[in-house]
């Protein structure tokens, strides 16, 4: 499947620091086989199946002249026109997905290493947070871009003197691609997204909206995702309940004033017989822009959810089934960290963790072409042996049998939902705990979902909400 991308298009730019020895495109493809094949580098040299001295591949994986957001980029190009070629391509609405994940780390010594917040487990752990900019268009989420970011700066990145000194150190010229990496790590996430998308438009990657969760839900990336396009994308995000003020009337009210007003709370209410909720609608100015806001509360919960959208045609229907496509990050982050070692690179030198975590995004997106034409059958019967690995076989059965939506339908199932809904417990912090659980949690999910074959992308939009 690897073939059907022209690697050596999109590396030749990159050919001037690689002109002796093994070319770039076999480097490459040799460390995408290995995330194939699961196994890391040294093992694979050192058992045989590769060819290629591990340190050509460290050395490629550490140069700060290697561009791996370009060859993402590029390759997720690549992957919109083949399936446009091949007619597969649909015509639903292209959505923006953005999020953030805990990359955890056991090194020190990385370099730009610091502890970060887990928003699951509530604590900090020592590693990065790895920000995604992916594309749905329709049946497959494309990794499109990513950054790698550090916490807790005015607490020393939560690292004792000694242990900051002891970090490995590396001079990078200003012009290369790993010196803008390295500069992101302390940058806004804010800033860096709205760098991101403009980079995808400037690349003919285009969506009509953005979906995000609360945490970038703000008037900053309103206002700058509005501005992109002319204002052709369109924002959908969950909204925190906070002392933010909204426009209404005339009068700049906070969240929950604006359902009083008037008696919206007991006047105004609509029931969605589809999600099995009361919502109320309200068109608000928030700090200059426009926007939907959809307050929704479910059977049996106390307090309300704030949606919130720049897009004021859109029904509270259209708008609950725009949002459930954000819990497709999730399962895309669930994948790589389970099945194609995202994260357990320990290499110091932060130009080969850009590259560790660019080569697993890679190979996802190989995965995910390769799923669209169901071509994996052909590998599982070429890839029986033992050579392949029983992993890799996990790999095929759990991930090429569906689509990345259709596996969200089987891990969201109605008798979750209805009891966290019961017991009054914050559903969307518990699919994320879900999703991010080991394999005894997984194996429960399923057997779930076994049994209530009728789960239908109603529950995946009351997660979302």
């Amino acid at each position: 499947m690897i073939g059907r991308f022209d690697l050596k298009r999109l590396l030749k730019p990159l050919s001037r620091f690689k002109s002796k020895g093994i070319s770039l495109t076999t480097i490459l493809s040799a460390l995408i086989l290995c995330r194939f094949r699961v196994l890391s580098i040294y093992s694979m040299y050192k058992s045989g199946q590769m060819q290629i001295d591990e340190n050509t591949l460290y050395r490629m994986m550490n140069h700060s002249e290697m561009n791996w957001r370009s060859l993402l980029l590029g390759m997720s190009q690549q992957f919109l026109k083949i399936v446009c070629l091949h007619g597969t391509a649909t015509q639903s609405p292209r959505c923006f997905v953005l999020d953030d994940t805990l990359i955890s780390k056991t090194g020190k010594t990385i370099e730009g290493v610091s502890k970060v917040h887990d928003h699951v487990s509530g604590g900090f752990q020592l590693g990065f947070k790895a920000l995604l900019l992916s594309l749905w268009e329709g049946k497959s989420l494309l990794p499109i871009d990513f950054s790698l970011h550090r916490e807790n700066e005015k607490n020393n990145w939560g690292l004792t003197p000694k242990q900051i000194r002891g970090q490995f150190k590396k001079k990078r010229d200003q012009t290369t691609p790993a010196h803008e990496r390295f500069t992101e790590l302390d940058m806004e996430k804010t800033t860096v997204v709205l760098q991101m998308l403009r980079r995808a438009y400037k690349h003919h990657i285009l969506a009509d909206y953005v979906l995000m969760d609360s945490w970038f839900t703000n008037d900053v990336m309103l206002k700058g995702i509005r501005n992109i396009r002319k204002g052709m994308m369109h924002v959908v995000g969950m909204c925190k309940m906070d002392a933010r003020r909204f426009m209404v009337d005339g009068r700049e009210l906070k969240s929950e004033a604006i359902i009083k007003l008037k008696g919206l709370d007991k006047e105004a209410k609509h029931k969605s017989r589809r999600f099995k909720s009361e919502y109320i609608m309200v068109d608000a100015i928030y700090k200059g822009t426009p926007v939907r806001l959809f307050y929704v509360k479910y059977k049996g919960a106390n307090k309300w959810k704030l949606l919130l959208t720049t897009d004021l045609s859109q029904s509270f229907v259209k708008t609950m089934e725009l949002y459930q496509i954000r819990w497709t990050i999730e399962v895309l982050f669930k994948e790589c960290k389970q099945y194609l070692r995202l994260g357990q690179a320990q290499n110091t030198d932060f130009d080969g963790q850009i590259a560790d975590t660019a080569i697993t995004l890679l190979t996802h997106l190989i995965l995910s072409l390769g799923l669209r034409f169901q071509a994996y059958r052909v590998l599982r019967t070429q890839y029986k042996y033992e050579t392949m690995g029983c992993l890799f076989r996990e790999i095929q059965n759990q991930m090429i049998q569906d689509t990345l939506h259709e596996r969200i339908l089987k891990i969201i199932v109605e008798v979750i939902v209805e009891l966290l809904e019961f017991l009054s417990i914050d559903v969307e912090e518990s699919i994320e705990r879900l999703i991010a659980a080991g394999e005894n949690a997984k194996n429960a999910i399923n057997l779930l979902a076994a049994v209530n074959q009728d789960c239908t992308i109603n529950i995946v939009c009351k997660m979302s909400a």
